[in-house]
């Protein structure tokens, strides 16, 4: 009986310790500091099915329709995924992602500024990056293409222009808070 009691206070104790862990990961989890999100997208003029209108992957659902219609983005139809990368930011540490043409994403956070809500209620951050692509490193040459841009969280931008497979491929970026 003693036996009994001793482990059933030791699965009582065991529980407890886990389920601290589990809502010290869920703090930790909810604490953590931003993530970039970036998406590949290969966009090209292409056949479509049905009624004409663009042919867009599924895993690209939250493409808008106004999107796709501004330029760019308007001289194509079809939109193919092509790969998702979600990174931890931190200011000052480079994110890079090798893109399928051989060249190179490098994504910085330069600085986090709030901007306060005129009616008073809570303000929102704001997120300055420097994006960089560059050509494969035995190339010698400089980036292709450089930027900075300032966004609120859940805002994505994109970066277009790098031919991909008798298309273009865009690269969309995002803050995730």
């Amino acid at each position: 009986m003693r036996r009994r009691l001793a482990a059933a206070a030791l699965a009582v104790a065991g529980l407890a310790l886990a389920a601290l862990a589990m809502s010290g990961a869920a703090r930790a989890a909810s604490t953590h500091g931003p993530t970039l999100d970036v998406i590949l997208i290969h966009a090209k003029s292409g056949p479509t099915v049905g009624d004409g209108g663009p042919l867009i992957d599924p895993q690209l659902k939250d493409l808008s329709p106004a999107t796709l219609q501004q330029a760019p983005f308007a001289r194509y139809n079809v939109y193919r995924f092509l790969q998702r990368q979600p990174s931890p930011l931190a200011t000052g540490k480079p994110v890079t992602l090798l893109l399928p043409n051989g060249r190179t994403l490098q994504a910085t956070l330069t600085g986090v500024s709030s901007v306060t809500n005129p009616d008073g209620g809570p303000g929102e951050n704001r997120y300055q990056l420097e994006a960089q692509i560059v050509a494969p490193a035995d190339s010698g040459s400089a980036p292709l293409l450089s930027l900075q841009v300032t966004v609120s969280a859940n805002e994505p931008f994109f970066v277009g222009g790098q031919g991909y497979q008798g298309g273009t491929m865009f690269i969309e970026l995002n803050v995730r808070p």
